[in-house]
């Protein structure tokens, strides 16, 4: 592994063992089963900007997005029927669905696929990273039972300062057109996290097979001029597109709920510390990235808020 990789990897798994292992009154038990599932879905998650990385080649971006919730809504549902899992067809659960389809898969998946025609795996990933910090934000102000507290909000000013960095504005102040629609996704997914709590009761699985199916609806809806471009000599190419719909879509989903039902979502938060360095590792091995300094200071300011926001979770 490259110097630069093992600078990342290091200062990343050295955050999450503080996490994990300091202040004992405090400590986060997890068992070795549990963390492995826990760098298992960050290898997925991470791996999904290398499959963008490499379907883009081949195919755009709409047509990235609607194979990538088409085909992961096709794996859960085949998961579904092997679970034996009742189908509900009540309108405004589906409505809901719509909405989280919308803002947990359509906004963010084409924001993050388009952007990579212009910035890097990697980039992207440390883009995806500042998700809790726009979370902590908007559930100040949309919520009664999530409220700032000092930690928090020095760890969101912190967050804000690594944006900055990351958009790293060129001469007259002028930011990359691509680094500001990455930055799109993390806000779309903060406002899911917080409409999400809609579904909360739901099977969590039939909820994501629900929101890929209506994602799938809504992409062909929009961009179905797009789709019905494809040839057949690009059915070649499509493994990574399938890669990136079952591995790093539907079973990711999979993983995430199951690891949400038996550690709880503040210990789950540990994976937005591991997502940058899978991505970055793929990045630059597989993609001759290169991992520049800005991107470091970026990282690490990053790294740092979210240790604070994490923290201050009770």
């Amino acid at each position: 592994m490259p110097c630069t990789l093992k600078v990342t990897a290091r200062f990343g798994l050295f955050l999450v063992s503080v996490l994990l292992y300091t202040n004992p009154k405090k400590r986060v038990n997890m068992e070795l089963k549990n963390f492995n599932l826990l760098l298992i879905l960050s290898l997925l998650w991470g791996a999904s900007f290398y499959f963008i990385a490499k379907s883009l080649l081949f195919f755009s971006y709409e047509q990235i997005v609607f194979f990538r919730v088409f085909f992961a809504a096709l794996t859960l549902f085949g998961f579904l029927l092997l679970k034996r899992v009742k189908f509900d067809f009540d309108w405004k659960l589906w409505l809901s669905f719509l909405v989280m389809g919308i803002l947990n898969n359509v906004i963010p998946f084409l924001a993050f696929t388009y952007a990579q025609n212009g910035i890097t795996a990697s980039m992207a990933s440390l883009f995806n990273a500042t998700t809790p910090i726009f979370v902590a934000s908007f559930a100040h102000l949309l919520t009664q039972d999530e409220k700032l507290s000092k930690l928090k909000i020095l760890g969101i000013t912190i967050g804000f300062l690594g944006i900055v960095f990351l958009l790293n504005p060129h001469e007259k102040m002028v930011v990359d057109v691509y680094k500001l629609i990455a930055l799109i996704a993390p806000i779309s997914y903060a406002f899911a996290g917080i409409f999400g709590k809609i579904l909360k009761g739901k099977d969590p699985i039939f909820s994501a097979f629900g929101m890929l199916t209506c994602s799938s609806l809504i992409m062909y809806l929009f961009f179905h001029t797009a789709i019905h471009a494809v040839n057949i000599e690009q059915f070649e190419h499509l493994k990574h597109v399938v890669f990136l719909a079952i591995f790093s879509t539907a079973i990711a989903y999979i993983l995430y709920f199951e690891l949400l039902a038996r550690v709880g979502a503040t210990k789950l938060l540990l994976v937005t510390f591991l997502i940058p360095i899978s991505a970055s590792i793929l990045g630059v091995l597989f993609l001759n990235e290169a991992f520049t300094p800005t991107m470091y200071l970026g990282m690490i300011t990053i790294f740092i808020a979210l240790f604070l926001i994490i923290k201050d979770k009770k």
